[in-house]
């Protein structure tokens, strides 16, 4: 049986480790910037876990 504190810091862990993988996901070049956002969007939960992307664009002459 598991106790309380096993549990959380297994959520803890769990929680550190998706974080991680949404950052290499919406690091990745090959998806477009709505395909970003929209995973983004997917992955948040209001108050608790926002994903934010921004991305930067320049253009030289």
């Amino acid at each position: 049986m598991k106790t309380v504190s096993t549990r959380i810091e297994q959520a803890a862990e769990f929680s550190w480790r998706i974080d991680e993988r949404i950052r290499e996901v919406l690091g990745q070049e090959d998806l477009t910037v709505r395909q970003k956002q929209e995973i983004a969007e997917t992955f948040s939960v209001t108050n608790i876990y926002e994903v934010k992307n921004t991305e930067t664009v320049a253009v030289e002459k």
